[in-house]
């Protein structure tokens, strides 16, 4: 079941968990980074994993242009189109 976090706790942690999270490597396509799970992040911090899901979720919400899922079909065609005479 889902855990509320304090806004103090958001705060505190939201920019941390971003620059570790998996989320940030599908946002930005062609990085080599290989970002942290919820467990790996929440064991860094000394958060637990329901805090860290939490605190990601909402900084998806935040950090993420509402375009980005809009367009998520023409993005994903783009990124993996395939190459003439390929099958």
């Amino acid at each position: 079941m889902p855990r509320f976090v304090s806004m103090d706790l958001y705060t505190r942690y939201k920019d941390e968990v971003w620059k570790l999270t998996n989320a940030k490597q599908r946002f930005e396509p062609g990085r080599t980074h290989r970002g942290l799970t919820d467990k790996e992040i929440a064991s860094r911090l000394g958060l637990t994993v329901e805090e860290v899901t939490e605190i990601r979720c909402i900084a998806e919400n935040e950090k993420i242009p509402l375009e980005v899922y809009l367009n998520g079909e023409d993005t994903k065609e783009k990124r993996f189109k395939r190459l003439p005479g390929k099958r």
